[in-house]
């Protein structure tokens, strides 16, 4: 826990480490939609790949660029638990998240998932991993790290209203160091 604080655990920066362990766990619900929908057709699983590239462009445009570690680190690509190399396209844009922004995030949310289901019904068992998958994803993200993520305005934050209030007066006393005279 070398970057984190023992009173305030955010996670100050992601290192490639955190992007393999987000990776291991968010890419396994896609492994196994690519395996339904590969028994059917080829062709078809080569269509989900290509939707889901759009997704990590969507996330980057509408979610990360809200994200205080989005412009972390110098030069142009993103550095991330989960992106690593995405290219900068678009400028930060600190703050909350829009409406519209939140719409577009949550719909690519909804057709990700429910894109394979067609494949994945009729193997029940692929369609019990599938699910198990993301649940364990959603409730490992939320356990370990939404709970300790810097950024506030993430409609995923689990950071607790008294902590935010916490971290934002000593960011405060940071930035405005009382006169010592």
């Amino acid at each position: 826990m070398n970057n984190c604080s023992a009173k305030y655990p955010f996670r100050k920066e992601h290192k490639f480490v955190d992007f393999l362990w987000f990776v291991s766990i968010g890419g396994m619900a896609e492994v196994i939609a690519c395996i339904a929908i590969a028994q059917s057709s080829l062709l078809w699983m080569g269509i989900y790949i290509a939707c889901m590239l759009p997704f990590g462009v969507a996330e980057v445009g509408f979610l990360c660029v809200h994200c205080p570690y989005y412009g972390q680190h110098e030069g142009r690509t993103v550095h991330c638990k989960a992106m690593w190399g995405p290219t900068k396209f678009f400028k930060p844009k600190p703050g909350p998240l829009s409406r519209f922004d939140k719409l577009i995030l949550y719909s690519f949310f909804v057709f990700a998932f429910l894109f394979p289901m067609y494949w994945l019904i009729p193997h029940p068992v692929l369609l019990a991993l599938y699910l198990w998958s993301i649940l364990n994803m959603v409730w490992t993200l939320g356990r370990y790290e939404c709970t300790r993520c810097m950024h506030f305005h993430c409609p995923f934050n689990l950071v607790s209203k008294e902590m935010k209030k916490d971290i934002a007066m000593k960011s405060n006393a940071e930035d405005h160091p009382s006169d010592p005279k």
